[in-house]
């Protein structure tokens, strides 16, 4: 659907939308930690398809906990943190993303689900928006990670929900 300027405007998601979840994971040795496969296994019911991406080396053993949970692992060269290995996934896609209502792009820096993921997807399923996030962060005077100038607004990186009208537009295109 779109709007007056010609922009897409964004609508809530039809029952049982098509969600892909591209999770970024990294360990120096190696090792997914039991949480990781928890995580992505309770996620599971809300998602049309899993794929995750390794930053770096993934042992055997690691490699057949995810390949439990995920319809696909990818694993790459340790570069450009987790938005590489989202960018990779983007890319490893191609035209396929075209298959889903949502996108969500997360991390292995979270735990959980504490509770039911059902409630949460429930909600923001109705939510008409372009993405969604778990979390926020304030804004600070003092940004906390360069040490000078400030730190706006924002939504927490670990989780990024996106939805059709946002990763089909250019500026998604040209961003990536």
């Amino acid at each position: 659907m779109t709007g007056a300027r010609g922009h897409r405007v964004s609508v809530a998601l039809a029952a049982e939308p098509r969600r892909l979840i591209i999770c970024a994971v990294f360990d120096k040795d190696g090792h997914i930690d039991d949480f990781v496969a928890y995580s992505l296994a309770a996620l599971r019911p809300h998602a049309a398809r899993i794929l995750v991406v390794v930053n770096g080396a993934l042992t055997p053993e690691s490699r057949s906990a995810l390949d439990s949970v995920a319809d696909e692992v990818l694993v790459r060269e340790n570069t450009g943190y987790d938005i590489g290995a989202h960018r990779a996934a983007l890319a490893h896609l191609g035209d396929g993303l075209e298959e889903f209502d949502e996108v969500i792009l997360t991390n292995d820096t979270w735990y959980g689900p504490m509770r039911p993921w059902g409630p949460v997807f429930a909600r923001m399923d109705r939510s008409a928006c372009h993405f969604w996030g778990l979390t926020d962060h304030a804004p600070s005077r003092l940004n906390p990670f360069t040490r000078g100038g400030s730190a706006p607004y924002h939504l927490q990186s670990y989780w990024i929900a996106v939805r059709r009208a946002m990763f089909e537009s250019e500026e998604w295109r040209r961003y990536w």
